[in-house]
């Protein structure tokens, strides 16, 4: 069994750079590595105490895979790594010309549903959205190599932003799929 060392952060769990941008497929492979070795057949003739440790590490292994592999949970965990807290994070100033368009984005979402052909217009609204997380996680990758940790948590509190609207997006276009 792998060594169970609950202390060591998630970047260690899988002997990879606590950075934003990571290798996913080497996370995989790691990932399935540990989970090979962590396998309940392996533990079945196993003491009690050790099986329960074993099921307990593979919690473990899976949060850690689960939070690593979503851009914006390793966002997060990485300013938790440099000392921010949640409360911290979620106090960040956003500027007024990012909720007014968030504002703007809610409310072309919420407009789809008086529109003959909403699929088009939702496509680009996904589209739209979908790039704008894509400019907010480089400023966020940006800002937490300067260690400038402020402005990595604004961007990531953008990143919440517009994941939640994409969120709704992906909830309208399965109930427009449902007509």
């Amino acid at each position: 069994m792998p060594t169970r060392n609950f202390s060591q952060n998630y970047f260690q769990l899988f002997d990879i750079p606590a950075q934003f941008e990571i290798d996913a497929t080497l996370l995989g492979q790691r990932y399935r590595q540990l989970q090979q070795e962590l396998h309940p057949d392996r533990f079945a003739a196993a003491a009690a105490h050790e099986q329960r440790l074993a099921v307990q590490y593979s919690a473990f292994v899976n949060e850690a895979y689960a939070t690593l592999r979503a851009p914006l949970k390793r966002a997060l965990y990485l300013l938790e790594l440099g000392g921010m807290t949640q409360e911290e994070i979620a106090r960040q100033q956003l500027d007024g010309g990012f909720l007014i368009e968030q504002m703007e984005l809610r409310e072309k979402l919420e407009s789809l549903h008086d529109l003959v052909d909403p699929d088009t217009v939702l496509e680009h609204l996904v589209a739209e959205i979908s790039g704008d997380i894509k400019v907010h996680q480089a400023e966020f990758e940006t800002a937490y190599q300067a260690s400038e940790l402020p402005a990595a948590a604004s961007a990531c509190v953008k990143m919440q932003y517009l994941e939640k609207l994409l969120q709704e997006a992906e909830q309208i276009e399965s109930e427009l799929m449902e007509r």
